[in-house]
Formats: C-alpha cells, sequence, structure tokens
C-alpha cells in the first residue's frame, strides 16, 4: 500500500484516505494507526456533540474504531470519504446508545412512579415485566460492546436457537472457534453487564 504523503504524525488532509482503508482491510496496523490518529478527534466529537457526556463519547469512538478493523472490507469509496464512514457510524451509535440510556431511564421512572403513586403497591408481575425490559435494554447495550465475531456467535446460537455445530457450519469456522468465541463473549458479557449495573 501506498502510503506516500502522509507525515509521521498521520497528518496530510490532503492526500485521499481510501488507501488507508485498503490498508485495513488487508490488516495493515500501520494503515489503522494512521487513521486513527487522523481522525479520532472527529469521531470523539460527532458522539460527543450527540451524548455529551466524554465517557460515553470515549466508548463510542472505541466502537467506532473496532468496527473499522473488523468490517473495513465493507467501506465502499464510491459512496463517500473514509470521514463521512467515520462521522456517520459515531453519530448512529452515539444515538443507538443515548436511546438504550434514555429508556432505562424511563423504565425507572415508571417503575418508581407506579410505586408512590396513591400508596398503590405493583404486584410482582409488573415489577418482574418492568425489570426484564431493563434487563433486555442492557443486555443489548452489553452485545453491542462484543466484538462483532463473539456478539455474531452468540446472537446465533442464543437468540436465533441455532446449535454451536450448524453455527460453525452458517459462518464456515471450525466448531473449536465457534465455541471459543461463545465462551469469551459469555464471559466478556458478564463483565459489561457488571459494570452497566
Amino acid at each position: 500500500m501506498n502510503l506516500a504523503g502522509y507525515s509521521q504524525e498521520g497528518v496530510g488532509l490532503e492526500v485521499d484516505d481510501a488507501p488507508l482503508m485498503e490498508g485495513i482491510a488487508q490488516g495493515d496496523r500501520r494503515a489503522f494507526e494512521l487513521l486513527h490518529k487522523k481522525f479520532s478527534g472527529l469521531v470523539f466529537a460527532t458522539a460527543y456533540r450527540v451524548l455529551n457526556d466524554p465517557h460515553d463519547a470515549e466508548e463510542v469512538a472505541q466502537e467506532v474504531f473496532s468496527g473499522v478493523w473488523n468490517k473495513s472490507r465493507l467501506y465502499d469509496p464510491r459512496r463517500g470519504k473514509p470521514q463521512v464512514w467515520l462521522s456517520t457510524m459515531a453519530r448512529n451509535r452515539a444515538i443507538d446508545r443515548l436511546r438504550s440510556k434514555q429508556r432505562r431511564a424511563q423504565l425507572r421512572d415508571e417503575l418508581q412512579v407506579n410505586q408512590t403513586q396513591e400508596g398503590v403497591r405493583l404486584d410482582d408481575g409488573v415489577v418482574a415485566e418492568v425489570r426484564r425490559q431493563e434487563e433486555s435494554v442492557v443486555l443489548r447495550d452489553a452485545l453491542l460492546r462484543l466484538k462483532p465475531e463473539q456478539r455474531e456467535v452468540i446472537e446465533m446460537t442464543y437468540f436465533k436457537g441455532l446449535s454451536q455445530s450448524q453455527a460453525a457450519e452458517a459462518l464456515g469456522a471450525p466448531l473449536g472457534t465457534v465455541k471459543a468465541r461463545i465462551r469469551r463473549g459469555i464471559s466478556r458479557l458478564r463483565t459489561i453487564v457488571t459494570d452497566l449495573g
């Protein structure tokens, strides 16, 4: 890959960035580092404008660049520059995160209002349903933080009902690889869910 025109600092704004995406698609870490150095501020700022929270914006930026590394082959230069692709991904992920947080807050507020309103006590079924919905939102948020290959096999086996063998066949991957991804994914999910409270 020809990176001529890029300085050591990865600036060179006049240079076409599509070759960087090609390099990343081929597993070139240097191309990834240059792209990250060049656009990490833009990605963070885009997420921050939506979320207004530096911690959440940083997590979105990490998700975006993880997506770039894992899905760079999906980038189509005919549909826009890498800068536009990155901004769009950052904005979409930030909006998803904001909606998820708002939904969790809304569920908590609804539960509080229902518990205090006129001294009415919620029956166990309603409390359980609200808790189940909130846990579902947390789980979806946690799933989005997994590596794409881990999320994919967990969705196939736990949500689509495929056996591990069927998932391995569908992915064209060895069964051992699929099992390892599931183990690591479930372990990571536990950690993320615990962190999310």
